[in-house]
């Protein structure tokens, strides 16, 4: 999968003296290869392709995480910058909120994790030049700040969001039905494609019934943002890959969300990323918080350690590196690193060599 992403918009994220041509020299070397620069509006925008089992790298805070751990090691200075999001805001105590969430059901245990947020009064703003920029540099089609935010944080952190007009999914009976579909039911994605389920593919239902979304790949129409939009239900799940392939590949619906979510993206990522969109409807929109927070997450499952022997890794690099500089950089990735020193081999009387125990940030999933 290739990912455009403009240089300002990555230092935003990175805090580096390299310049672009130095980036794209270093990261292709060690990650994600940088194929082309491009010059955009001005401005250099990196044409990046990410290997598939690498969907952490697929966004710009990814990008920006790999090239703060394999600059350095060409002498360049490069940070990560803390990712510094505002709380979303409580509801006032002793007022009840201003717009009742839907009742959301998922009795097959279809989303790993659901999280969403009703905003109220967002006005129909132009999308600010700077956002619109960025679009255009990465090939999306701008529209209006309401539908443009989805769009952009996507980009920016790597898990994909959607924006409901919450008074459309109050028309339909205030339900959300997470389900795998019957077979022979008609739904019209938001750009007015017709489609007929061939069952089996995760949907979203109303109480009577209709599809209501097609999750994690394509809105529909009859939910989707509309020019009368005023309040918006700011949506977020994370569905097992195999159900978003399925539906994807069956309907030849290949949008950027369905590329991510195919790919095993990281569930904690929904968390940041619903405060993100909340801080920009909220700044763009004039929208306030008119909710509590929704987030089941029952699959909250913990990275599994990985054992992998010092001699192993000297091997598939090719060169010797000391165990501190091996430490340092996969602490720098974010994995937890604990070195252990040799053990005998059950029934064999030997000694296997030194090895680490590595367990990787859930945003790892290779």
């Amino acid at each position: 999968m290739n990912i455009l992403i403009p240089h300002t918009w990555l230092l935003e994220h990175l805090d580096t003296d390299a310049t672009p041509l130095e980036i794209q020299k270093y990261v292709s070397l060690c990650g994600p290869s940088i194929e082309r620069i491009y010059d955009r509006e001005g401005e250099a925008v990196y044409d990046i392709e990410v290997t598939t089992n690498r969907v952490d790298s697929m966004s710009v805070r990814g990008i920006a995480r790999e090239a703060a751990v394999i600059l350095p090691q060409f002498g360049k200075k490069a940070r990560l910058k803390p990712l510094e999001l505002k709380k979303i805001p409580p509801i006032v105590s002793g007022r009840p909120p201003l717009l009742a969430l839907p009742t959301i059901l998922d009795d097959e245990h279809l989303c790993k994790r659901t999280m969403c947020v009703a905003l109220a009064g967002a006005d129909r703003a132009p999308t600010p030049e700077w956002m619109a920029k960025r679009l255009r540099q990465i090939d999306i089609s701008v529209h209006d700040a309401v539908i443009d935010i989805t769009n952009y944080i996507t980009h920016e952190l790597g898990h994909p969001c959607h924006a409901f007009d919450y008074d459309q999914i109050m028309k339909f009976g205030g339900m959300i039905i997470i389900k795998k579909a019957a077979k022979g039911k008609k739904f019209t994605t938001l750009d007015g494609a017709v489609y007929t389920t061939v069952g089996g593919e995760v949907v979203f239902e109303s109480r009577h019934g209709d599809i209501i979304d097609l999750p994690g790949i394509k809105g529909t129409a009859n939910t989707a943002i509309q020019s009368t939009t005023k309040n918006v239900l700011f949506w977020i799940e994370n569905i097992e890959a195999k159900h978003i392939r399925f539906a994807s590949m069956t309907h030849a619906i290949r949008t950027v969300a369905a590329q991510l979510n195919e790919k095993n993206v990281d569930a904690h990522l929904a968390m940041p990323v619903l405060q993100r969109g909340a801080e920009l409807f909220q700044e763009l929109t004039s929208a306030v918080v008119a909710s509590k927070v929704y987030d089941h997450f029952p699959e909250n499952k913990k990275s599994q350690p990985v054992e992998v022997r010092v001699d192993m890794i000297t091997e598939y690099l090719g060169i010797e590196l000391t165990i501190n500089h091996i430490a340092k950089i996969l602490e720098d990735l974010e994995c937890s690193v604990e070195l252990r020193s040799s053990k005998a081999m059950k029934g064999k009387g030997t000694q296997t060599p030194a090895y680490f125990v590595v367990t990787p940030p859930s945003f790892r999933p290779d």
